[in-house]
């Protein structure tokens, strides 16, 4: 094999490596979208925002993701802990408004343990 070739499938290789390693992604507060669901809605995205959050929250710390980046490439480890640490904090702060609109609508759907 070619160097050429070597150079570019160890940029793939690492390409892919980074890809598969990026924090879940949050969507952040949007006021007008989120201040438009129902309360089922409501119910859902809080629901699917704790998940991404402890997914996130998951791969912090001494992770799968972390071991193998300290395999792989180990500065990658400083990216894959602030990328999930923005993760988590985009979480909460939209868990935040999410719950103040279930909140001020009075919603009665089941959300297991608030916050």
């Amino acid at each position: 094999m070619s160097r050429v070739a070597l150079k570019s499938l160890a940029i793939l290789l690492v390409s892919v490596a980074m890809l598969s390693a990026c924090a879940p992604a949050v969507q952040s507060y949007d006021p007008f979208a989120d201040s438009n669901l129902t309360c089922d809605e409501l119910s859902v995205e809080i629901t699917k925002t704790r998940s991404l959050k402890a997914e996130a929250q998951s791969n912090k710390g001494f992770s799968a993701q972390n071991v193998a980046w300290a395999i792989i490439f180990w500065p990658a480890i400083f990216a894959n802990e602030a990328n999930n640490s923005d993760a988590i904090r985009v979480a909460d702060e939209r868990l935040g408004h999410l719950y103040n609109y279930y909140e001020a609508k009075n919603c009665k759907t089941y959300l297991g343990e608030l916050k």
